[in-house]
Parts: structure tokens; sequence; C-alpha cells
């Protein structure tokens, strides 16, 4: 996979100090961007996918440069494990000077980087992780583009409601991620007239989900809620065709392309997964995105969350780019004074103010039934996919 994008150019007037609590010096020229996925571990899929994102944006402004100035993005592996999410953090201000973190995109890693912009005072851009806390309460030094869980949870709500569901079970990862999963859910049905009527745990590394596929089913569960990440979701789907359970499961993390071929390949399987876009990966309004992820990536496929992460670095670049100095004064007003970031790939804008830094709260939905995918948008109340089921 090429490197995209390892310097470039961006007009910010950068200060004598990097960061507070930074103890290296920077050049007048540049400013440096600290940027952390985990390319192994649990969160190797999800994260991955972030940073070629991320790349790909970057890669954008290589060339032409803005005002003379250029950025220097330092690349690193946070292994998915938030104690060592803390270290490369930590690095990246004390010992490499950056004048703002960028990544991960994954919750137990993300809240644990946030933890050390807050303490350092530095800028914090997660672009991928849907966690309310990172923005709720406010936290002056983090920013996040994404819908949280609680938006989730609300198109979900309206997606189950449509579906004149009466019980509803959820299968929940047991890790801060699934938590905010199940939180959300509870309160989001609530507001419909619904509930969690029953709920399994299962680890977010599992790779057979039988037992608490059964639980639900035996509870009586009409739709299944999957508070999970990609393993513990592919163990659901495989365990719904090894006992013929056939009930609709409803994911919280959104699907991709691995998972979306499980689901297709059993024509009685019911799935139904967020996503980002305004439109199908593919369809017009991604078609910039595709057209410029081939000519980078020709021999890899993008799924939604590549999309949306190539939007969430070209907002990143917006809000660095509005920014009148890199003093973390200046670029978190240079965020919350951007105008409203517009993407085709997106159904509304990336917007941060001064009262919040949550940068939108739109949800779509596709599901999959009888080998099919039906993409619904923002509209469920009119649920074709399961008439007649």
């Amino acid at each position: 996979m090429p490197v995209l994008g390892g310097v470039v150019a961006i007009g910010i007037a950068v200060s004598a100090c990097a960061s507070g609590g930074s103890s290296s010096s920077t050049d007048a020229s540049s400013i440096k961007v600290g940027v952390q996925f985990g390319l192994t571990g649990v969160d190797a899929g999800f994260d991955s996918t972030y940073q070629d994102g991320a790349k790909l944006a970057f890669g954008d402004i290589a060339s032409s440069g803005i005002n003379g100035k250029s950025v220097s993005f330092l690349y690193a592996d946070d292994a998915s494990d938030p104690a060592t999410a803390v270290s490369v953090a930590r690095k990246n201000v004390t010992q490499d000077g950056v004048s703002v973190l960028y990544g991960p995109a994954f919750t137990t890693t993300a809240l644990s980087t946030m933890q050390v912009a807050t303490s350092s005072k530095i800028p914090f851009y997660t672009p991928g992780s849907i966690n309310p806390g990172l923005t709720s309460p406010l936290n002056q030094y983090t920013f996040a583009p994404n819908f949280s869980s609680d938006d989730v949870a609300t198109g979900i709500a309206k997606l189950v409601k449509s579906m004149g569901v009466q019980n509803v079970g959820m299968l929940v990862e047991d890790d801060a991620y699934g938590a905010s999963a199940l939180t959300a859910a509870q309160t989001a049905l609530g507001a419909v007239g619904l509930s969690v009527n029953s709920q399994q745990k299962i680890a977010a590394t599992a790779t057979d989900a039988t037992s608490q596929i059964s639980a639900l089913k035996q509870a009586g569960s009409d739709v299944i809620l999957l508070g999970v990440t990609a393993p513990a979701i592919a163990a659901a789907l495989n365990a719904e065709t090894s006992q013929s359970a056939y009930i609709p499961l409803v994911t919280f993390a959104g699907s991709n392309t691995s998972l979306d071929k499980i689901a297709t390949s059993d024509p009685k399987i019911i799935y139904y997964a967020l996503t980002p876009l305004a439109c199908p990966l593919g369809a017009a309004c991604t078609a910039d995105f595709m057209a410029k992820w081939t000519a980078a990536y020709p021999n890899e496929t993008p799924i939604v969350w590549t999309a949306q992460a190539y939007a969430a670095a070209e907002a990143f670049i917006a809000g660095l780019k509005n920014a009148k100095d890199d003093t973390p004064q200046g670029i978190v007003t240079g965020f919350e004074t951007m105008q409203p970031y517009s993407s085709p790939e997106l159904p509304c804008p990336i917007q941060f103010s001064t009262t919040s830094h949550k940068g939108n709260s739109c949800t779509n939905f596709y599901g999959i039934t009888g080998g099919a995918t039906t993409f619904f948008g923002s509209d469920v109340t009119d649920n074709t996919l399961t008439d007649g089921k």
C-alpha cells in the first residue's frame, strides 16, 4: 500500500513552542501532526481503514502546498491497546513536539488518547469514534466529526419501531464500547415505547456467539441489536445460520465487506447496518472519493468507513487552514470557527462550535436480506425490507 502525503503544505503560522507540555522545538515553517491508529490488535480492521482514508486526504495537498507552510505526519501503531495509546500520545507530545493529535478511531483507545490531550492541553481529533463521552460534556481539546452512539441509537430505535417488533434482545460487547451502546439503546428505545428485554455479553475478540444467540432466541427476541464490533458481528451472523435462528440483526458498529459477504451468503439472514454515507458506496455521491481511491489503491476495495474517514480528514485539514497559528488555542479556535465542511459523501456537513465539538448527528442505514442490499437513507419509517416477513 503506498504511503501518501508524508509531508504536506499547510497555511498556518507556527509559534516557537509546538504545544503545551511539549519539550521539543519545532521548525518555524512546519507543523507536526501525531497520527496514531490500531494497526495491529483487535481494532486493526477498523483503524487501518481510517489511516488509509486519512492518508488519501492528506496526500491531496502534498504537491501544491499552502502559503509555503508544510505539515509533517508522524504515524504510529497503538496496537489497539489503551495503555499503548497513552504511551504513543505522550511520546508525540513530549518528545516529538506535535501541535495536534489525530486518531485513533476506536472507542477505548480514543478515550485514553483524550486523557493525554486534556492533561497536555493539546488538540485531539478522532475521526471515527462515536462514544458520546468524547464530546459530552464539552472537552475543550477534543473534536469528534462523526455522529455519536446516541445518534445511532435514535436511528436504530426508529428502525426497530418501523419493524413492528415487541421483544428486543441485545448482544453487548464487554467493554466501554458495548456499555455505551447498551445505555444509548435503552434510552432511545424508551422514547419510542420499547426497551431492551434481554441481553447477552460477548468478548470483542469472540469468534463464536452460539450460546448468546441461542439464549436471545429462547428469550423470544424479535430483533437483536449488536452493540459489538466486527469479530463478534461475524460470530453472530454465523450463529444465525448454524442455528437457523434468522432473527433480524441490527448493528451499532456498522459493517464491512467481509461481514456483508456473510450476510448475503444466506438468503434467510436479515441484517441491518448503519452507514455514515449519503448514498451506497460506489453511487454518485461517492464518485469523487472512489476515483481518488482507485488511483491511489487500485488493488484494494474500500468500505463505507473509508469514505467517511476521507471526509473526516478533509474536514480536519479545513480546520487547520482556518487556524491563525499552531498554538493549542489557535487550532481549537480554528476548528470552532471553521465554515461547515460539506462533502458529497456525507448526509450533512461537519460543523463544530464553541459549545459543541461533535461534528454531526446524521446516520443512515442499509439492509440485507435474500442476498440483496437495500439502502434506506434517513427515512426508515417506510421499512419495505421486512414487509411480509
